[in-house]
């Protein structure tokens, strides 16, 4: 059995899209070329190499200062980042959990 490595993912402080698959590609050590979308980071974590395999995210339960308003958005898919994590957890590839965050601790 391999060591347990934990990665912690913070988004609290992500204020685009880009700015989360920018944490996760670097915290998990990505190679180049890796796109930013949600069926990527299934095949990344399906079986490209990066890094970790217990992974704590932190966030807010739901974003309030995202650019142009768009909150809600920007929650719902940070919603379904962590719905990939889950079910590469159900099939075993690893495990995380959510810490949430209020306003005050991501600042």
């Amino acid at each position: 059995m391999e060591p347990k490595v934990t990665v912690i993912l913070d988004f609290t402080k992500c204020r685009y899209l880009q700015e989360v698959y920018d944490e996760m590609s670097k915290q998990m050590e990505w190679e180049e070329g890796y796109g930013h979308n949600l069926d990527a980071l299934w095949d990344i974590l399906w079986g490209m190499p990066y890094k970790g395999n217990d992974f704590i995210i932190r966030r807010p339960v739901r974003f309030t200062k995202i650019p142009y308003g768009q909150n809600e958005e920007f929650t719902d898919y940070v919603n379904r980042i962590c719905e990939v994590f889950d079910m590469a957890q159900n099939h075993g590839y690893l495990t995380y959990r959510i810490e949430y965050v209020t306003d005050e601790d991501a600042e």
